[in-house]
């Protein structure tokens, strides 16, 4: 009995910090997955806020069919392996980067609600950096990408059929301020 109250009690703790960890604005509290060797640019900077419903389109959506304009990529159940499916867009938006050295980008992943917090941010991770990969091979410099991971924390639907879990299994590209 004693050991479930400490249970609860290190929930609610880690509840509470995670919301305080949240509300602040300074970067340094920002949950940024980075292993110091992976190479990824940890600088401040800024979201413009442009999605995929924004109407955003830059040089190489013109060139590729408004390809770059898709920057949502979705993942099958338990893995980072990017669809082929997904390639082209990844590759129209890795042109719009090379050709723009002075561009950023953010690569977000995010998991659906089902397994542990912390396997769903490294799966989120990877599944970010598999993206990243793709970008790099294609000649984007790793410092103009951030690595971000949410794991199951910004679902994209409440929902708990297998539909809804699909739409939530993704890597979502955010183009950066300077």
């Amino acid at each position: 009995m004693k050991l479930k109250k400490w249970i609860q009690i290190i929930l609610v703790s880690s509840s509470i910090i995670a919301l305080a960890a949240c509300t602040t604005k300074h970067k340094q509290d920002e949950l940024a997955i980075n292993d110091g060797n992976s190479g990824y640019n940890d600088e401040g900077a800024q979201s413009s806020g442009l999605g995929d419903e924004s109407g955003y389109r830059d040089q190489a959506s013109s060139r590729n069919g408004h390809l770059s304009s898709n920057r949502t990529y979705y993942f099958d159940f338990d893995s980072n392996a990017v669809h082929d499916a997904d390639k082209p867009a990844i590759e129209a938006n890795a042109e719009a980067l090379a050709s723009n050295p002075s561009k950023k980008a953010m690569l977000e992943g995010h998991t659906d609600p089902r397994g542990s917090r912390e396997y769903n941010i490294g799966l989120g991770e990877r599944r970010a950096k598999a993206v990243a990969q793709i970008l790099t091979a294609k000649g984007v410099n790793h410092k103009q990408i951030r690595v971000v991971s949410y794991g199951a924390e910004k679902l994209a639907s409440q929902g708990h059929s297998e539909a809804d879990y699909q739409r939530d299994r993704r890597g979502v590209l955010i183009y950066l301020q300077q």
